[in-house]
């Protein structure tokens, strides 16, 4: 549970390999459960090996709809008698993945906001049951994260109300530079909530199992 949980928060910090993420701090969450008799862990851990599973299953769609319309594009081009045949099919084809997109997507939002509130909480509950304050730590790194992040989005809308131009052609430079300047107290509180829960797990002690 500490090697699987410890690792799986420190590849949600590494690009590409933080797709695998999810999995193993869901298994190290389950074992968590399983360990303590804590209902709210297992639940947690099912939440994010779910939500792995959709994001696999969205990508599959996209990386799918791509290589349908590279296979069908050489006889697209072949003729116009061709593609008038090719042209529904491809439509049919094309709403039929934007829909799959679109319900695997809804799905991975809805599911992601349960992980976001279930993995918080088990969190500031692990902090006591493992006698780890890493736990409690990684929890208010992430509340002060979406604090951040609202502070952002308030300020981008006063911004736009008080100046339009500054978010407008005329205020590329400032979409650019200041842009990342604001956000980035957002990702380091973000990077720092994943560091101290793999700590956490890393250095939680493991409580007896409940009888």
């Amino acid at each position: 549970m500490n090697i699987v949980g410890g690792i799986g928060y420190i590849l949600s910090l590494i690009p590409f390999l933080n797709i695998f993420s999810p999995i193993l701090t869901g298994v190290a969450w389950f074992q968590a459960g399983s360990r303590t008799g804590q209902t709210l862990f297992r639940v947690t851990g099912i939440l994010m090996i779910v939500s792995f599973l959709l994001g696999m299953g969205l990508l599959a769609v996209l990386l799918g709809t791509i290589f349908s319309a590279i296979a069908a594009f050489p006889s697209f081009l072949a003729g116009a008698e061709l593609s008038e045949e090719i042209v529904p099919a491809l439509i049919s084809n094309f709403a039929g993945a934007l829909a799959g997109i679109v319900v695997a997507a809804l799905a991975l939002g809805a599911v992601g906001i349960a992980v976001f509130f279930t993995e918080l909480v088990s969190h500031f509950r692990a902090a006591k049951i493992f006698n780890s304050a890493w736990f409690s730590r990684a929890a208010w790194m992430r509340i002060l994260t979406i604090v951040v992040v609202v502070v952002f989005i308030v300020g981008l809308v006063v911004l736009g109300l008080i100046s339009p131009s500054a978010l407008m052609a005329d205020g590329a430079d400032f979409m650019g530079g200041t842009v990342l300047l604001l956000i980035l107290p957002a990702i380091i509180t973000g990077l720092l909530a994943n560091v101290f829960s793999a700590v956490a797990f890393f250095t939680a002690e493991t409580p007896p199992k409940p009888a």
